[in-house]
């Protein structure tokens, strides 16, 4: 499965709303991807709290600085 290739507009993206905001519910996702790709973008509903830069700056990291969508198709 290919790999958006994606390096700017990149947003922390929780994986579950209800999952925190620790590293492990972190995912790196541009903005197009994040805005298309997830089901619970800019849906009405209690939004975590946002992720702090340590946290934001360690997924960044993680991901390669990259957006982590792997969906067939890719989001754009």
């Amino acid at each position: 499965m290919a790999r958006c290739a994606e390096t700017e507009d990149l947003e922390v993206h929780h994986i579950r709303r209800d999952g925190g905001n620790d590293l492990s519910n972190a995912e790196v996702l541009c903005s197009s991807c994040h805005s298309q790709g997830t089901t619970t973008y800019g849906t009405p509903g209690k939004s975590p709290p946002p992720f702090d830069q340590t946290t934001k700056d360690k997924a960044l990291k993680r991901a390669g600085y990259q957006c982590q969508c792997a969906r067939t198709g890719g989001c754009h």
